[in-house]
């Protein structure tokens, strides 16, 4: 199911997917999705008479929670020595490949959605990508400024880019 080749020369550097955060959402609608039933039925002793019912909907609930799960697991982000390759499952079936050589890289930037991604270091790292119209996007990722410089310092030399705070020293008075 998770099958990117690597072309001949090519090395994978470095591999990374969406921070747990984005599961916090899907986690508390599972933890609802059971408890309510479950209260409910057992507050006002109905859990005997609709016992089976309260099992399939709860199994069905925990397939759901490991559902959201497994896609997270197989959404990933992946640098090698000659590109960046983003793999995007939209359902078990249904992925998205994009990748773009180092050297196409014009610019990297990141962001922070809130307050709550702030506290954690979180972000989506923006690329623009020479001969393409959109950016690719790297969504709530952990520590994003560090996955931006890790980039920046993976690009081919011959292509090479200023470090953030270098370009201050190669200005002459």
């Amino acid at each position: 199911m998770f099958d990117v080749r690597l072309h001949q020369n090519e090395k994978l550097l470095k591999m990374f997917r969406q921070t747990e955060l984005v599961l916090i959402k899907h986690g508390a609608v599972v933890f609802l999705l059971i408890y309510f039933p479950w209260f409910f039925l057992i507050k006002y002793d109905l859990d005997k008479k609709f016992r089976s019912a309260l099992f399939i909907w709860t199994a069905l609930v925990l397939i759901y929670g490991l559902y959201k799960f497994f896609l997270w697991m197989l959404n990933v982000y992946l640098i090698t020595n000659q590109r960046l390759i983003i793999v995007g499952y939209h359902n078990l079936f249904g992925k998205t490949v994009t990748e773009t050589p180092l050297s196409h890289i014009a610019n990297i930037g990141y962001s922070t959605k809130n307050f709550f991604y702030s506290l954690f270091n979180s972000g989506n790292i923006n690329i623009q990508v020479m001969a393409m119209n959109q950016q690719m996007i790297l969504k709530n990722v952990k520590h994003p400024e560090k996955i931006k410089d890790f980039i920046w310092q993976n690009l081919p030399s011959h292509f090479s880019h200023p470090m953030p705070g270098n370009h201050l020293n190669s200005i002459n008075p």
